[in-house]
């Protein structure tokens, strides 16, 4: 490891000095040289520039507050301009002006010039754009003239609270040239500032005599930059050659650079073994944190309702399963030690085994996640359904693998069967309803007024409608009895509180199928008793008991008292009479008994064993035995029940 590192060090220290000579190879070009150069130039003109706009700013910030003192506030209220001087000439020689004015909205106010003879344009525009930017602005160059030599015009806006207008002064060409040789400049640049029609304006020659002039071949362009405050234009040029111009490494910055040469290599070699050191901490991290994932992997598999796997398909098409939680075999009911492979086998339908092999070719082929539901028979004998969720991807040696968990989706999917086997309810229920209302419309009598028709049809179609809504609320999965009497005969109960209305039985659970027949007989025989019996009177009484048979099924038993005296059996068969013995007979499998004593009506209905779902048995008297189970077929005459 010693020899290693060493060699390391020494790569590391070559690779150093190779890119030190060529970063110095770098450095002596001439590429190299003009963009030094070019961005001392550039900084260098923009300080000039900087420096020559920041006089004329302080220039024109002394006109201002001249301007805006107390002398000038009485000029400005008048009418007319002021003849009064209110900048003294002591200012004006101070600070080298020629003349200085202001100008209101309505015109000029006053000008003061430091010679009474000396005169100047005036510059409209520039006090124009200075007033609506409210921005100083500048002149270009003015040749001499009337008393006056080369000079400039320097605008700035006056403060509104002060009256507003534009103060103006009369600099010398001079000036500016002045605040440009005050500067210190490197040697061998030439600085001009040109105003905006490119005249002239001062000049700044090279120190040493002599390199004024063209710049030599092969030097810089000239750099040329604009100011923000007036406007002109600077523009700086290297004289002379590059390598004189250029600044030459001292001893003290080769010895330098040897020591920072020494210092890099020694920081590389400390980085180097620092860095091993690091690579030495990730690798523990990282081996403890893939200690710590397997831990809290393992937990999650031990609570899992399934397992976690790893499958591999070798380059060869075999497969392989390395890994495997134990949660496969506990939900398979293996004994522990079992290969969960050999289990699956052994579990899996051919077909199925062909469909799970099939999923995995393809999810191999295109390396897709694979998702797959699969039934399997466990060792007991229990079917069980298989839910698998793995990502796909290739191994360094042309295998794909297989990560992934297998989950019991046996209570989801019995959940899924339960929901189509009630959508198939549904559907039947629906169809057997749209049969049955059929047949009420065409077997209800039509020779009754048409109000009574519809009242009929209605109550035996809302009677349809409140076993559906029972059915529906129990899921479709039968409903009690008492639920459907109760439901049935709610609305006959006496408001006051008296009892009209008794039943009692045991705990009894319909199938689906007979619901509705029951609802809608209970609907014929509460009918028949509000209109003709024994709830047409405020003293009739109703009593519905139920009780298992002997020989299975069960029995409902009617009986009315209180009512109209009946006078012994219609003549008459109705719609009513007849549709609760074919109700009875076809769909409950059983048959109606009726009873026409003095007393009131009394009515047997027996309900088939298949009817029934679940009763509570417990003793309880038998029903007395009025009339036989059975009666014959109603007769053929037309006699008169009203039902």
């Amino acid at each position: 490891m010693a020899v290693r590192s060493l060699r390391l060090s020494y790569l590391a220290l070559a690779i150093l000095l190779c890119a030190m000579a060529v970063a110095l190879l770098h450095a002596t070009t001439t590429d190299h040289q003009h963009r030094m150069a070019a961005a001392i130039v550039r900084q260098s003109a923009q300080t000039a520039l900087h420096q020559v706009e920041a006089r004329l700013g302080r220039e024109l910030e002394v006109a201002v507050m001249a301007a805006t003192s107390g002398a000038r506030l009485p000029a400005l209220t008048k009418d007319k301009p002021s003849k009064d001087a209110p900048v003294p000439l002591e200012l004006l020689r101070r600070q080298g002006w020629l003349g200085v004015q202001v100008s209101g909205p309505d015109g000029l106010l006053w000008r003061v010039a430091h010679d009474e003879f000396a005169l100047w344009a005036p510059d409209p525009e520039g006090e124009a754009r200075a007033a609506s930017l409210h921005q100083p602005m500048a002149s270009s160059l003015r040749r001499a003239r009337s008393g006056l030599g080369a000079h400039l015009l320097l605008h700035a806006p006056l403060p509104v609270e002060e009256g507003g207008g534009v103060v103006t002064i009369v600099v010398p060409a001079a000036l500016v040239e002045q605040a440009l040789r005050d500067q210190l400049h490197m040697p061998g640049l030439h600085h001009r500032v040109l105003d905006h029609a490119g005249q002239d304006i001062a000049s700044r020659p090279p120190v040493q005599p002599g390199e004024a002039g063209e710049p030599a071949e092969g030097t810089l362009s000239p750099i040329t930059l604009t100011g923000p405050l007036t406007g002109w234009r600077i523009v700086t040029t290297v004289v002379g050659s590059l390598t004189e111009w250029m600044p030459r490494p001292s001893l003290l910055t080769l010895v330098m650079g040897v020591a920072l040469a020494a210092a890099l290599v020694l920081v590389c070699v400390l980085a180097y073994q620092t860095r091993r050191g690091q690579a030495a901490q990730e690798m523990l991290t990282r081996a403890l944190a893939e200690q710590e994932a397997e831990r809290r992997l393992s937990d999650i598999a031990a609570n899992l309702p399934g397992a976690l796997y790893r499958i591999v398909r070798t380059p060869g098409g075999k497969l392989e399963c390395p890994y495997m939680s134990d949660g496969l075999t506990t939900l398979m009911g293996e004994p522990s030690g079992t290969s969960p492979q050999a289990a699956l086998q052994r579990g899996l339908a051919p077909e199925t085994r062909a469909r799970v092999e099939a999923a995995l070719r393809h999810s191999a082929d295109t390396l897709t996640p694979l998702l797959l539901e699969f039934d399997f028979t466990t060792a007991d004998g229990r079917r069980l359904w298989l839910r698998s969720m793995a990502s796909a991807h290739p191994g360094v040696d042309g295998s794909v693998i297989w990560d992934g968990v297998l989950l019991d989706s046996t209570v989801q999917r019995e959940a899924e069967e339960r929901a189509t086997l009630l959508a198939r309810e549904v559907d039947h229920r629906a169809k057997n309803i749209m049969a049955v209302v059929r047949s009420l419309l065409l077997l209800t009598p039509r020779n009754v007024p048409p109000a009574q028709f519809v009242a009929n049809l209605d109550g035996r179609l809302c009677a349809m409608a409140r076993a559906h809504d029972l059915l529906a609320g129990q899921g479709w999965a039968g409903a009690e009895l008492e639920s459907v009497v109760r439901r049935e005969l709610a609305t006959y109960e006496d408001a006051g509180g008296a009892p009209r209305l008794v039943w009692h039985g045991p705990a009894v659970r319909l199938t689906p199928g007979s619901v509705q027949p029951v609802e809608m007989i209970l609907h014929e025989l509460s009918t028949n008793a509000a209109k003709h019996g024994a709830l047409s009177r405020t003293e009739g009484m109703v009593e519905v008991r139920w009780l298992a048979v002997a020989q299975g099924g069960l029995m409902l038993d009617w009986r009315e008292s209180g009512g109209p005296e009946v006078q012994g059996e219609p003549g008459r068969q109705g719609f009513g009479f007849r549709l609760i013995h074919t109700l009875a007979r076809h769909q409950l499998g059983g048959g109606a008994t009726f009873l026409w004593s003095p007393t009131g009506l009394h009515c047997r209905i027996r309900l088939g064993a298949a009817s029934i779902a679940a009763i509570e048995t417990f003793s309880e008297p038998p029903l007395p035995a009025d009339s036989p189970l059975e009666i014959p077929e109603p007769p053929a005459r037309q006699a008169a029940m009203v039902m």
